[in-house]
């Protein structure tokens, strides 16, 4: 192709882009807004006859340090509330009975009123021992445990002494203990007392 053919094809493409498309009406430079012009040659930006070659125009980008759309919030990252747990379910208690098969103040008197407050103050853990029976070492062995009870002349927690069975199982004799060291024994009828107490475990 001829160097004026070029020329002419380039005026061409100007007049198209500068209305807009073909069939369009031009506008002004003020009404068409800020174009970017590419060379497309490698012809001088102007030629002898004053023609600049152009392929295509586009919108020119944004100026530097326009603001930008705010973000939109992430609702997504938003914590979800807590599901509550329900508490589990309490564990069974073991299939073995437990009963008093002894009790004797030391000193006396052993009547029923002066075992009386010390009775009724054991009876309501008898289920806490029924507990400890799953350290058994032979559940489905019968036993007796005994210990040794000071309670204070105004009652409340008694010194445990002297645990005594012959019931096998780690932590059972310990268990046994605890509980009654968690009692709160009723003020004696005799002032401050002594008593040896057992309890029998019968699967």
């Amino acid at each position: 192709m001829s160097d004026r053919a070029q020329r002419l094809k380039n005026v061409v493409v100007i007049l198209v882009l500068s209305c807009g498309g073909v069939g369009l009406g031009c506008k002004t430079p003020q009404e068409a807004g800020p174009t970017k012009v590419v060379v497309a040659s490698s012809q001088s930006a102007v030629s002898s006859e004053g023609v600049v070659p152009v392929v295509s125009a586009t919108p020119s980008a944004p100026e530097s340090g326009a603001a930008s759309p705010d973000p939109v919030p992430d609702s997504a990252a938003e914590p979800l509330p807590a599901v509550p747990q329900e508490p589990s379910p309490p564990e069974p208690l073991p299939a073995v009975a437990v009963k008093n098969i002894g009790m004797h103040i030391g000193g006396g008197p052993n009547d029923q009123v002066s075992k009386q407050p010390i009775a009724d103050s054991v009876k309501p853990h008898f289920d806490a021992l029924r507990a400890c029976w799953r350290l058994a070492e032979d559940p489905s062995k019968q036993g007796d445990f005994g210990v040794d009870l000071l309670i204070a002349h105004q009652g409340g927690k008694a010194q445990v002494s002297h645990p005594r069975t012959s019931i096998k199982g780690e932590g059972f004799k310990e268990c046994v203990v605890g509980v009654f060291e968690q009692i709160d024994f009723l003020k004696p009828k005799t002032g401050t007392t002594m008593v040896s107490y057992s309890v029998r475990f019968t699967p």
